[in-house]
């Protein structure tokens, strides 16, 4: 049997792209940081997003891991990121919008959090 030769290859268009972004303290089990991982996979399909991957912010008051999703965002074309709330970006909500508004600015990105009960004040 031959294959056809003037068949066009299929192309499947992906959904949305989706980044996740998580800060974790070092006293935190790795099985519950990997269950947080599922659930926030699980939320970004529920939302139709293809998930690509998570940045992880381990130092309290560094943003290394923040720049280089804004970064990633940008070169992906990417505008959804996932958090468990928002207050992984910061405790204090004055930052927290800062880092919203620059997500927004920079790259377009919306944000959704798994847990709207943690919604900023």
């Amino acid at each position: 049997m031959t294959a056809l030769l003037d068949e066009e290859p299929r192309l499947t268009a992906l959904p949305p792209l989706a980044y996740g972004y998580m800060r974790v303290p070092c006293d935190v089990p790795d099985d519950k940081v990997r269950k947080l991982e599922q659930r926030l996979r699980a939320f970004a399909a529920s939302h139709g997003l293809y998930f690509v991957t998570f940045f992880f912010e381990f130092s309290c008051g560094s943003r290394e891991a923040f720049d280089e999703l804004v970064t990633e965002l940008q070169r992906a074309d990417a505008h959804y990121v996932v958090v468990p709330s928002f207050g992984h970006f910061a405790r204090s909500v004055l930052l927290q919008n800062s880092m919203l508004a620059q997500l927004e600015h920079d790259a377009q990105a919306e944000v959704l959090a798994l847990r709207e009960s943690d919604e900023r004040k």
